[in-house]
């Protein structure tokens, strides 16, 4: 390294190098969570959100950074505008967007306070009820 911008950009491609990390380790956990559930409707939801409170529900103070800096944010959002796509019915349908934004307010509330921040009896009520959402109503 010849100076601090040499220095600067190498922290922001390890930064960026990491982001992706953690975003494809998501990826993988709520492939393998897919794989398991046999109804079709819904099911990419349910594993977002499953794998997020299971995310939330064990971060601890040294790896809260990880999960709200810009770089695993912007990650995050391309990753998941991608397997929108591929789940069309998951991106179209209001009450399971709704319920993976419920989802994405409980993993930062859980980044910004910690995993204790919500009783354990509560966060799985309220995991439940945003996984009950993604069934089909009929």
């Amino acid at each position: 390294m010849h100076n601090a911008t040499d220095t600067s950009l190498l922290q922001a491609a390890n930064d960026d190098l990491a982001a992706h990390a953690i975003v494809a380790n998501l990826h993988r956990a709520i492939q393998q969570r897919m794989e398991r559930d046999s109804q079709a409707h819904g099911r990419f939801s349910r594993a977002y959100i499953a794998e997020l409170f299971d995310i939330g529900r064990t971060i601890s103070v040294e790896c809260r950074p990880h999960h709200v800096d810009s770089e695993w944010v912007t990650a995050r959002r391309s990753w998941l505008d991608a397997v929108l796509r591929d789940h069309p019915l998951d991106r179209r349908d209001a009450q399971l967007t709704a319920a993976r934004h419920a989802a994405d307010g409980f993993l930062l509330r859980a980044c910004v306070l910690g995993c204790d921040a919500t009783p354990d009896g509560a966060t799985v009520r309220m995991r439940d009820a945003l996984i009950a959402m993604t069934r089909p109503t009929n």
